[in-house]
């Protein structure tokens, strides 16, 4: 009789096992593992799509060519060394890249914290922006058009700066809490920012105005987010995935168990991903219905950026020496 109990009890645990199991892929539709790991020079910091080909930027001063179908490394170049607190030669990190033609927009470490803002063109590179001189904290910056950069300052203001020129066209100040990321439509002629209030600004490019606010979804720090085709997505410190659309009006929040680090959105907004566990994995999930569809596994370090490539191949960054692309059909 007590073998009889004993073996009903283990099936019972068996079958609770087999119910969460099948419950959570269920739930998830489908674990997905990279298509495509590539292992860099340093930890990743900045990347860009830029047709066949990706270019990436690390910490240890590198700016990285690959090709998006097989991985294979196309060129790597390396910055000038800096010297740091002690006088000794480090590499130079860079902050950010952006791409116009065949012009690279290039924001790398200086002195005491502030940051220079390179433009390499072919074998030629000029300083545009001072670390020691200038002494501004920039955390972002990407081209307007062929002769104009939009920057993001820690202190919460954007700059639209003349190459030309050499000089500021205008600084405006968002509001008084610390910046976190931007996003320029397609046109860039309008930029979404967020900063520590949880509030997206919608700013107007040509005179860095505030044309609308979209707040209620995040209560805190927005790490990251994306804009596509009428559609804003929000990374947040509060465990929250904002969805707002700008079309409809209509708006709704994921409520998440971890920090939502990054966020990505596909061309017609259809498609959306985040990040929200420990085990840095990547959820996709149906901006309309809200229905989470497959859970990308592979990274082991913090999600930092996202990107659709087309509506079925996702390509992620950590704070780490990989980059994966993602099949998701």
């Amino acid at each position: 009789m007590l073998l009889h109990i004993n073996i009903r009890k283990i099936a019972n645990r068996f079958g609770l096992l087999f119910y969460l199991v099948f419950s959570t892929f269920l739930c998830f539709g489908q674990l997905i593992q990279p298509a495509l790991k590539i292992k860099t020079s340093g930890a990743i910091t900045d990347f860009l799509i830029d047709g066949s080909k990706i270019t990436l930027s690390t910490d240890a001063g590198t700016i990285e060519e690959f090709s998006l179908s097989n991985g294979k490394r196309i060129k790597t170049e390396h910055l000038p060394e800096m010297l740091d607190f002690m006088g000794d030669p480090a590499p130079t990190k860079v902050y950010s890249i952006d791409k116009f033609d065949t012009k690279i927009l290039i924001v790398t470490q200086g002195l005491h914290g502030f940051r220079n803002l390179l433009v390499a063109d072919n074998n030629d590179t000029i300083k545009v922006i001072d670390a020691t001189r200038n002494k501004l904290m920039i955390k972002k910056a990407r081209f307007i058009n062929n002769n104009h950069i939009l920057l993001g300052l820690m202190s919460n203001e954007l700059i639209l700066f003349d190459i030309n020129q050499k000089e500021i066209v205008y600084t405006s100040t968002i509001s008084a809490y610390s910046f976190s990321d931007f996003y320029l439509n397609k046109n860039n002629q309008f930029v979404y920012t967020s900063d520590e209030s949880g509030i997206i600004h919608k700013i107007d490019v040509k005179d860095g105005k505030i044309v609308e606010d979209f707040a209620g979804n995040n209560v805190d720090n927005v790490y990251r987010l994306v804009y596509k085709n009428g559609v804003i997505i929000t990374a947040g410190q509060d465990r929250r995935v904002g969805v707002y659309n700008s079309k409809t009006g209509e708006s709704y929040y994921l409520q998440k168990d971890f920090l939502i680090y990054s966020v990505a959105l596909s061309s017609d907004a259809s498609i959306g991903a985040f990040t929200a566990s420990e085990e840095n994995d990547i959820t996709i999930f149906n901006v309309e219905t809200r229905n989470e569809l497959m859970k990308l596994k592979g990274h082991t370090s913090v999600i930092t950026k996202m990107e659709f490539i087309d509506e079925y191949t996702l390509v992620s960054v950590a704070d780490d020496h990989y980059l994966m692309i993602w099949k998701i059909n």
